[in-house]
């Protein structure tokens, strides 16, 4: 999964039609397993092996129904489905990319079943189809690309849609310093649909194209600086435009952290992803942490390890022929 740093909401086609955009995504630890067989025993114990907090297995008959897994069959072509099972250490609607990190498992993981790999990369463009044409949801496509190559990495959306990415060693370098300096991830209770919420986003025009363009900047900018006040003041700053543009990203929670931010050596924060529940980043005085810490808690938010992963996909290979009993391929993103 990750964590957006610069440009979220960009990676949206209703953003980098009106012309190119860049957004910058850290991929994090954590991570959904995909794993299928043609025995259900078998997918859930491959899965069991992955650790997974919150998990569930459809049968091949259930998986056909499934909207995922039938749109996965349909752009793979494929004529029947294994049994699949899923997992990760978050639920979906966590804000965190999961929606993205599932389907680039998925895909991998199908397609080793059908005798077939493709490259991380062109899975990530898959994976964006799947959701955004085959289902129709709003989503962007930075969760795809994170999810399918790990690391930092700094993506360029063409107003085609074509996508040019690299990883950034500067900004991973400065996160990790920003990490063990006040940079803090914590749960928001409840989850949400990121489709819905970012449904009701208003049309977006060129003057606000030209903002989102010059707040990437600014922010891509302050987490290069490696100072704590200096990205919460950005935090503060982004989180302020979303919600004014989409009323829909607000949570109730965020004011709450906001009325006692300064007393708890809060500089700043945002929720992670379209908004409306999931995951707070928040930016905080790394000599004032306990303060920090016991404020948050009181508010009934889980403090989550924030730890970087330079690892994409990962796939355990089966025998790559379809049908055999023994398969039994994982994919993790």
């Amino acid at each position: 999964m990750r964590i957006s740093i610069a440009g979220g909401g960009s990676d949206l086609p209703e953003y980098y039609r009106l012309g190119p955009t860049v957004v910058v995504a850290a991929t994090l630890t954590h991570r959904v397993h995909v794993c299928v067989a043609d025995e259900p025993d078998r997918a859930a114990a491959a899965l069991e092996a992955q650790g997974s907090e919150w998990s569930y297995l459809l049968s091949a008959d259930g998986s056909a129904h499934h909207p995922y897994h039938a749109a996965a069959a349909a752009t793979l072509n494929l004529s029947r489905l294994p049994h699949i099972a899923v997992g990760s250490p978050v639920p979906p609607g966590s804000g965190l990319g999961g929606s993205g990190a599932y389907c680039v498992a998925l895909i991998d993981a199908l397609l080793q079943w059908s005798g077939s790999r493709l490259h991380p990369r062109k899975i990530a463009a898959l994976a964006f189809r799947l959701e955004r044409e085959v289902l129709g949801r709003t989503i962007g496509q930075q969760d795809a690309w994170a999810a399918a190559l790990g690391g930092v990495q700094r993506m360029r959306f063409a107003a085609d849609g074509s996508a040019t990415t690299s990883p950034s060693s500067g900004l991973s370098t400065a996160l990790t310093q920003l990490i063990h300096n006040g940079l803090l991830l914590y749960r928001v209770p409840g989850t949400r649909d990121a489709s819905r919420v970012l449904a009701e986003a208003p049309r977006v025009t060129p003057d606000q194209h030209r903002q989102a363009l010059d707040a990437a900047a600014r922010t891509e900018q302050a987490f290069l600086s490696g100072d704590i006040q200096t990205v919460g003041a950005v935090l503060r700053a982004h989180w302020a435009r979303k919600t004014a543009a989409n009323p829909a990203a607000d949570h109730p929670v965020c004011h709450r952290v906001e009325q006692g931010s300064a007393a708890a050596g809060i500089h700043g924060f945002k929720l992670i992803g379209a908004g409306g529940g999931g995951h707070l980043l928040i930016a905080a005085d790394p000599t004032a942490l306990d303060l920090a810490e016991a404020f948050l808690h009181r508010l009934g938010l889980i403090r989550v390890p924030l730890r970087l992963s330079q690892e994409g996909l990962v796939s355990t290979t089966g025998t790559g022929e379809p049908g055999r009993q023994e398969d039994k391929p994982c994919a993790s993103a």
